[in-house]
């Protein structure tokens, strides 16, 4: 199905595909974001808390708590450049005043953006909230950047704490629209599912590829830290399923807002690259399931009959190369974002979507079916986890398995 999509997409004459110079600064800067939230989040949620416990190996904790301090560090420094570039690119794109790339990134065509003055009815320019946002964006880049000082290892849950609070109240300053005239019901609830799905893409598929690039240090550690992958993994999955949850949720009012029904999804260049996102998402999510159903009580049962071995090879060595796969398929997911530009309902001709009691309800049903489902999940998992009561379950009959 996907690679019928795409051909279909390359066959057709659409829309003039982005330049270049977009592509590369916006998956940059997504990239940049994505590992900004996610990886300090998950950090101050999953990381500390675990390593945290006395049980834990001090050179294990060492090794783990090191590696995740310079990710952390690897991540403020690519969201620092990342910005600049970005923030060029919203200044080449102003409407009827578009000037090449090659000429907006240049410091005082960046400059006159973001000091050009506000137009009529806003109370505050564009470029002056791009100033405020990118500069909080920025700070907390910097914050993340003094990790690569190993002295400040220890402080790595105050520094990321910071680092993600500042970042949040950054994408915030979206939320107050320049022209307070031109706000509604429907563009304020949109724009907070719009960044309720950011936040929850940010948070898993960041989480992901921040544990990917953790877990490379596994060879400082002792067999013993299989049980702190464990936990890790098991934190995470938590974590992981809110995420999606709320990506589930704030993605169908998306889906419905720019797309409207499943003929607009086969039948417009939007749907379709929609279609190829919605793809490797799915793929992501088969992908946790199987994570969750098979692997994680698969670690349970290990630890519970007590093969070490087994748990090492299983928490420290697999897991992380099946998450690794998702984490790639992420940034495939973050290329195809760059040519969502526009909508399936602008294409055909469609009126905007009007919200009213009809979608509320739908909107309220459709969170409690998640919630419901995704509790179900997290209770299936645990059960399918718990030791088996016969004897059978024996550290050897796991270490071979």
């Amino acid at each position: 199905m996907l690679l019928q999509v795409l051909s279909q997409l390359a066959a057709e004459d659409p829309n003039p595909a982005p330049e270049a110079w977009r592509i590369i600064t916006k998956i940059a800067y997504f990239v940049g974001l994505i590992g900004t939230f996610g990886g300090t989040l998950l950090y101050v949620l999953v990381v500390s808390p675990v390593l945290a416990r006395s049980s834990v190996n001090p050179g294990d904790r060492d090794v783990l708590r090191r590696r995740a301090a310079l990710v952390l560090a690897a991540i403020g420094t690519w969201f620092l450049v990342a910005l600049y570039f970005q923030l060029a690119g919203k200044g080449a794109r102003i409407k009827g005043h578009e000037i090449p790339y090659s000429e907006a990134v240049r410091p005082g065509r960046v400059i006159d953006y973001l000091t050009a003055p506000a137009q009529d009815g806003e109370w505050i320019s564009v470029g002056a909230e791009a100033a405020l946002q990118y500069g909080l964006w920025a700070l907390s880049a910097v914050v993340l950047i003094f990790l690569w000082k190993s002295s400040l290892h220890r402080n790595t849950s105050r520094i990321a704490s910071a680092g993600y609070v500042i970042a949040f109240i950054a994408y915030a300053v979206t939320w107050v629209p320049t022209d307070p005239s031109a706000s509604t019901f429907d563009s304020v609830l949109g724009s907070i599912l719009d960044h309720v799905h950011v936040l929850s893409v940010s948070t898993w598929v960041g989480g992901i590829a921040t544990l990917t690039l953790v877990a490379t240090a596994y060879r400082g550690l002792t067999a013993g830290a299989g049980g702190v992958w464990a936990q890790i993994w098991s934190r995470f999955s938590i974590v992981a399923l809110t995420a999606v949850g709320g990506m589930v949720v704030s993605g169908s009012w998306l889906a419905w807002k720019y797309v409207g029904g499943i003929g607009a999804l086969l039948t417009t260049e939007f749907g379709r690259f929609l279609l190829v996102k919605l793809s490797l998402v799915g793929t992501m999510v088969t992908i946790g399931a199987v994570n969750e159903f098979i692997l994680m009580p698969r670690i349970a049962h290990a630890r519970a009959a007590g093969a070490e071995g087994s748990v090492f090879r299983l928490a420290v060595r697999v897991f992380p190369r099946i998450v690794a796969v998702e984490a790639v398929l992420g940034l495939g997911v973050l290329f195809v974002l760059t040519f969502l530009t526009g909508s399936a309902r602008a294409e055909i001709g469609s009126e905007e979507p009007v919200v009213d009691g009809g979608v509320i309800t739908v909107g309220l049903l459709l969170i409690a079916i998640v919630a419901i489902s995704f509790v179900t999940t997290a209770k299936i998992s645990n059960r399918l986890g718990r030791p088996a009561s016969t004897p059978e379950a024996t550290p050897a009959d796991l270490a071979g398995s």
